[in-house]
């Protein structure tokens, strides 16, 4: 039995008139995929570049981080300066306003002050603000006479105290700092057990602000015998006032004259 081939039909494709559309011969040098390994080891790389990459940036975020937080510490502290320097303003505007309002502006407590003068009194109103002992040695003919007594100094209202001062024996006037002092003796009309002229002194002190606005002071020194004012000088934030008085030996006393305290000194 005679079997024949099936014969095979080859169709042959005509070349196109476009280049484009015909297939071109594929010829590769190199083969499909890479091994593992190396794909692997790429992937390795990649990673820790990225992780370098997130460390550079982590390192630069925490430096603006702690750059911007030493700023805003730094403003911090400047608003919290600015704010003491505003209260201290305020506070020294509340004592410069309390002060300008008061009768007298030196009345002003600190640690370091003494204040023994007030800053008003009423009409009529006396202030004992200091005193001190003394013994006086006077004659009496042959005999000695000795007068112990207690001179104290009282502030006295404006209006009892310009009654007398037309009537003033000796007078004494001083500028200070931002005041101006005059010292007058005046005979109280007392008297002493003595044969010879035996009427006692009082000192008055009258203390004029120099600013317009504010008040007189007014004092009385109390009570000697034959009183003879040395000196009224200016010092350094004072007029001091030196007096003689008494007899057998003749005696000088000190006085401090502030505005805000008048008492009697060491001399």
């Amino acid at each position: 039995m005679l079997v024949l081939a099936k014969p095979k039909i080859v169709a042959r494709l005509l070349a196109s008139d476009f280049p484009s559309e015909n297939p071109r011969t594929q010829t590769r040098n190199f083969p499909y995929t890479k091994p593992l390994p190396t794909i692997m080891k790429k992937i390795s790389l990649l990673i820790l570049t990225l992780i370098f990459i997130a460390s550079c940036d982590t390192k630069q975020t925490s430096s603006e981080l702690k750059e911007l937080t030493e700023k805003l510490t730094e403003k911090e502290n400047r608003i919290s300066e600015l704010q003491t320097q505003i209260e201290n303003l305020e506070k020294e505007n509340k004592t410069f306003e309390n002060t300008q309002t008061s009768d007298y502006y030196r009345f002003v407590q600190t640690s370091d002050s003494e204040i023994n003068v007030a800053e008003k009194l009423k009409s009529g109103e006396r202030k004992l603000i200091d005193k001190k002992d003394f013994k006086d040695t006077l004659d009496i003919s042959d005999n000695f006479f000795v007068y112990k007594h207690t001179s104290e100094i009282t502030q006295t209202s404006e209006s009892e105290f310009e009654s007398i001062l037309r009537d003033f024996d000796q007078v004494k006037s001083e500028y200070g700092n931002d005041f101006f002092v005059r010292v007058m003796t005046f005979y109280n009309g007392q008297s002493l057990p003595l044969e010879t002229e035996n009427s006692k002194t009082d000192i008055h002190i009258l203390i004029q602000p120099t600013e317009l606005g504010y008040e007189n002071k007014t004092f009385v020194i109390s009570d000697f015998y034959d009183v003879d004012i040395k000196t009224l000088e200016k010092k350094a934030n004072s007029v001091e006032l030196t007096f003689e008085h008494g007899k057998f030996p003749r005696k000088k006393e000190l006085v401090i004259i502030k505005p805000e305290l008048v008492k009697f000194g060491n001399k």
